[in-house]
Protein backbone atom coordinates (compact mmCIF):
# COMPACT_ATOMS: atom_id res chain seq x y z
CA UNK A 1 0.00 0.00 0.00
CA UNK A 2 1.39 3.43 -0.91
CA UNK A 3 -0.13 6.39 1.37
CA UNK A 4 -0.05 9.23 -0.43
CA UNK A 5 -0.10 13.19 0.77
CA UNK A 6 -0.17 13.39 5.11
CA UNK A 7 -2.11 9.88 5.47
CA UNK A 8 -0.68 7.41 8.03
CA UNK A 9 -1.28 3.63 8.31
CA UNK A 10 -1.57 2.93 12.05
CA UNK A 11 -2.07 -0.53 14.09
CA UNK A 12 -4.20 -0.50 17.29
CA UNK A 13 -1.97 -1.27 20.51
CA UNK A 14 -4.08 -3.16 23.17
CA UNK A 15 -3.15 -3.26 26.62
CA UNK A 16 -2.93 -6.56 28.41
CA UNK A 17 -3.86 -5.93 31.37
CA UNK A 18 -5.10 -2.15 32.89
CA UNK A 19 -3.21 -1.42 36.71
CA UNK A 20 -4.32 1.99 38.28
CA UNK A 21 -1.77 4.17 39.05
CA UNK A 22 -2.51 3.34 43.03
CA UNK A 23 -1.47 -0.60 41.98
CA UNK A 24 -5.17 -2.02 41.75
CA UNK A 25 -5.33 -4.54 38.66
CA UNK A 26 -8.58 -4.26 36.64
CA UNK A 27 -10.26 -7.21 34.97
CA UNK A 28 -10.34 -8.15 31.41
CA UNK A 29 -13.87 -6.66 30.87
CA UNK A 30 -12.65 -3.37 32.27
CA UNK A 31 -9.93 -3.74 30.00
CA UNK A 32 -11.12 -3.68 27.09
CA UNK A 33 -13.16 -0.70 27.99
CA UNK A 34 -10.49 1.01 29.25
CA UNK A 35 -9.15 0.61 25.43
CA UNK A 36 -12.43 1.55 24.09
CA UNK A 37 -12.25 5.06 26.29
CA UNK A 38 -10.07 8.06 26.35
CA UNK A 39 -7.05 8.29 23.90
CA UNK A 40 -5.77 5.77 21.63
CA UNK A 41 -2.21 4.25 21.03
CA UNK A 42 -1.27 3.23 17.50
CA UNK A 43 1.70 2.00 16.45
CA UNK A 44 2.61 3.87 12.67
CA UNK A 45 3.62 1.07 10.35
CA UNK A 46 3.51 3.48 7.15
CA UNK A 47 3.48 7.31 6.17
CA UNK A 48 3.02 9.33 3.33
CA UNK A 49 5.46 11.68 2.08
CA UNK A 50 3.62 14.54 3.40
CA UNK A 51 1.48 17.63 2.58
CA UNK A 52 2.02 20.21 -0.21
CA UNK A 53 1.45 23.85 0.16
CA UNK A 54 0.21 25.90 -2.32
CA UNK A 55 3.69 26.62 -3.53
CA UNK A 56 4.76 23.04 -3.43
CA UNK A 57 6.53 23.43 -0.15
CA UNK A 58 6.70 20.11 1.56
CA UNK A 59 5.99 19.82 4.78
CA UNK A 60 6.58 16.02 5.42
CA UNK A 61 4.94 14.08 8.35
CA UNK A 62 6.18 14.04 12.05
CA UNK A 63 5.95 10.60 12.95
CA UNK A 64 7.90 7.30 11.33
CA UNK A 65 7.32 3.79 11.06
CA UNK A 66 7.64 1.87 14.49
CA UNK A 67 6.74 4.78 16.48
CA UNK A 68 3.84 5.00 18.99
CA UNK A 69 1.07 7.80 18.73
CA UNK A 70 -1.89 8.76 21.41
CA UNK A 71 -4.82 10.10 19.12
CA UNK A 72 -7.73 11.10 20.63
CA UNK A 73 -10.97 8.71 21.21
CA UNK A 74 -13.46 10.71 18.87
CA UNK A 75 -10.86 10.57 15.78
CA UNK A 76 -13.00 11.39 13.09
CA UNK A 77 -12.51 10.90 9.12
CA UNK A 78 -10.09 7.64 10.72
CA UNK A 79 -10.62 4.94 7.45
CA UNK A 80 -10.56 1.27 8.62
CA UNK A 81 -8.36 -1.41 6.79
CA UNK A 82 -8.95 -5.08 8.25
CA UNK A 83 -9.26 -5.69 11.60
CA UNK A 84 -7.36 -3.33 13.75
CA UNK A 85 -5.82 -0.99 11.25
CA UNK A 86 -6.77 2.41 10.37
CA UNK A 87 -5.46 5.31 8.08
CA UNK A 88 -5.14 8.40 9.69
CA UNK A 89 -3.99 12.12 9.08
CA UNK A 90 -1.13 13.43 10.79
CA UNK A 91 -3.52 15.94 11.97
CA UNK A 92 -5.25 13.36 14.28
CA UNK A 93 -2.34 12.75 16.12
CA UNK A 94 -2.27 14.54 19.94
CA UNK A 95 1.40 13.07 20.84
CA UNK A 96 4.28 10.77 19.29
CA UNK A 97 6.41 8.62 21.26
CA UNK A 98 9.30 7.64 19.54
CA UNK A 99 11.56 4.20 18.99
CA UNK A 100 14.00 4.33 21.21
CA UNK A 101 17.14 2.37 20.19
Amino acid sequence: MKLLNNHILVERVKRSSAVSRGGIRFPEICVDDFNTGGPKEFRVLAVGPGRRNRKGILFPVECSPGDRVICHSYTTGATEVGDSKLVITDDMILAVIPVQS
